[in-house]
């Protein structure tokens, strides 16, 4: 019978009539009067053909087509085979078993919601009737910043600091509105047993070692405010030159030696060292003049390879790169990673400026002040020691390939040889590729923008379009972006997103310009089956944005210095994209739900 088989349907998929429908493009009545058999069309009728197309959607966007694939034993899962099997099963006689249910992705969506840290402070700050202005007071940070924990953007992982503070606040809150009770209940433990160490545990449950929050930590540092190089020489202490120098006041002479003569003479370094780095960073002093050694050897053209020796944990690998990203941002180092466990019982440095100079020490982990280097200028011995670092490069693995603004075009040109399967990209903004044809054009004449510059604005803009069809002729486009609102947009507020191709430019939209984008959206999330637009409440990051390649992540800087960071690591990498994909996991909405946010804004703007 078609309506018990319309029943047993549903409850595989998890569906509802109104969920049927919207993929339908008809009214839950229609689907409703099938289902309970009110209406009981021929197999060739429109209504069953609309009925079956909305599963098809339906299953679609909750990734359950192989389900229907197994049920109907169709070929394959393409709306060509599968529609027409659907329609042949639900009118067959022969007795059927249902395959295992999964869970469809937007009830995941739901279950992760309700478990996610961002849920659970919404929850307790709604119970204690607490604003984000009031605790991002109380916390002494922005209240933006409260609003991304409470939406799920952010996550405290890491900061003790925060995560102390929210609990003792929350607790100290609910203590003075008499509400224990509530917030024991919301806890699931007694209220004898509050305390502000469990409500921390409860509301940061699986954050600890959680990927997603290594992969935000690493955005929020490259996104955030960088330290400038220095730009003047340093004043440099008497140098001495020495055939051996001992211990740690002699390596930090030896390495004010190499590195002077590096930045006077250009040429390259190759570094590596796995030895405790207090020699470095123990006294300020010091470090300062490391670090304008360092910015004088790249401000004078010197290129370096530097093999990091840290642990595969994603946290110490993003603390290695937040030291070192002043000098990342240059684009004139080529970071590698030791994959191989370090050695517990001897430490080995080897500095070099081939044919110049070299560092050598090769001394037991026990060995304290009584270590000494070799200041390294026989020929013979710098070659020899050249082809053990080429040797220790072979073994280890690239860590990210960095992109400065000059490099535009070679970054662009590296993301069109690893076209993913799936494009997935955290923007800041509307895509420019999505601009309609002859926008880009109007908004730029409007801005006064001519001549070289817009010509060479437009041929981007064209090739970003190219391969955006080329993507989704043959694999799926994701993009995850905010909205602005009304005022936003009435003020100007909002501007074409050049920053994704490293451009400082800021055009902003007029409402009808908008307006116009908007609708180019609004069609292509209609028409293109492997187009996904994810609307998330906040902007993720300010500045920066983030595209997911295939056996790669980039990572760009969309504010001074411009910078691409392309991230080859898998640990890093995996790390982004789990953030990635947790944001898509939350927010991720149907194709109608998405559309009814964009016409709400589109009327807004009239």
């Amino acid at each position: 019978m078609l309506s018990v088989r319309i029943s047993d349907l549903f409850r595989l998929l998890q569906c509802s009539n109104t969920e049927i429908a919207r993929y339908a493009h008809c009214s839950p009545s229609l689907i409703s009067r099938l289902k309970s058999g009110l209406s009981e069309p021929e197999q060739s009728s429109r209504s069953v053909l609309r009925l079956v197309q909305g599963v098809y959607g339906y299953a679609d966007y909750e990734n359950l087509l192989e389900v229907l694939r197994q049920l109907t034993k169709a070929g394959d899962t393409t709306p060509e085979t599968l529609i027409p099997a659907m329609i042949g099963w639900l009118y067959a006689e022969q007795d059927y078993v249902l395959p295992h249910t999964i869970t469809p992705k937007s009830k995941r969506r739901e279950e992760n919601r309700r478990h996610s840290f961002g849920a659970r402070l919404d929850q307790i700050m709604t119970l204690l009737e607490l604003s984000n202005g009031q605790l991002a007071a109380a916390l002494n940070v922005d209240a933006s910043l409260v609003s991304r924990y409470r939406s799920g953007i952010y996550h405290p992982n890491r900061n003790v600091r925060i995560k102390e503070r929210l609990s003792e606040l929350l607790l100290q809150r609910g203590k003075k509105q008499e509400r224990r009770e509530e917030m024991a209940q919301l806890c699931g433990i007694d209220a004898k047993e509050l305390s502000a160490e469990n409500l921390e545990e409860w509301l940061c449950e699986g954050l600890d070692g959680h990927e997603a929050g290594t992969g935000e930590t690493l955005l929020r540092s490259i996104g955030g405010d960088a330290k400038r190089l220095p730009h003047s020489p340093p004043q440099l202490p008497p140098i001495r030159e020495e055939a051996l120098y001992w211990g740690t006041e002699g390596l930090r002479s030896a390495v004010i030696r190499f590195l002077a003569d590096a930045a006077k003479e250009g040429g390259e370094l190759l570094l590596y060292s796995d030895e405790p780095m207090d020699w470095m960073s123990g006294e300020r002093v010091y470090y300062g003049l490391w670090a304008s050694l360092m910015a004088e050897c790249v401000q004078n053209g010197v290129q370096m390879k530097i093999i990091h020796n840290v642990d595969r944990i994603g946290s110490e690998m993003v603390s290695a790169i937040q030291g070192w990203l002043p000098l990342y941002l240059s684009g004139r180092i080529e970071p590698y990673l030791f994959v191989s466990p370090r050695s517990p019982r001897f430490y080995h440095t080897v500095f070099l400026r081939p044919g110049k100079a070299g560092i050598l020490g090769f001394f037991p982990s026990e060995a304290g002040e009584e270590r000494w280097y070799d200041y390294v200028t026989d020929q013979k011995r710098l070659t020899a020691l050249e082809a053990g670092y080429s040797a220790m490069l072979q073994r280890a693995s690239p860590l990210m390939k960095v992109y400065p603004v000059e490099k535009a075009a070679s970054f662009w040109q590296f993301c069109a040889e690893t076209y993913p399967a799936k494009w997935s990209s955290i923007l800041d903004g509307l895509s420019l590729p999505t601009m309609p044809e002859g926008l880009l054009d109007r908004m730029l004449l409007r801005s006064g923008v001519t001549g070289e510059q817009r010509a060479q604005l437009l041929a981007i803009c064209s090739e970003r379009r190219r391969q955006l069809r080329e993507m989704l002729s043959c694999g799926v486009v994701e993009e995850l972006v905010s909205l602005p609102n009304r005022e936003t947009v009435a003020r100007g507020g909002v501007i074409i997103n050049l920053g994704a191709e490293l451009i400082d430019l800021s055009i902003p939209y007029t409402p009808e310009e908008y307006q116009q984008h908007l609708a180019a959206i609004h069609a292509l999330v209609d028409r293109e089956k492997n187009y996904h637009l994810t609307l998330l409440p906040h902007a993720s990051f300010q500045g920066m944005q983030v595209i997911t390649l295939k056996d790669a992540v980039a990572v760009l800087r969309c504010r001074e210095p411009y910078t691409a960071f392309v991230f080859l690591n898998r640990t890093l990498m995996h790390s982004v994209s789990d953030y990635s994909h947790s944001l898509m996991e939350q927010y991720a909405a149907s194709r109608h739900e998405v559309i009814q946010a964009l016409d709400e804004l589109c009327r807004s703007l009239n």
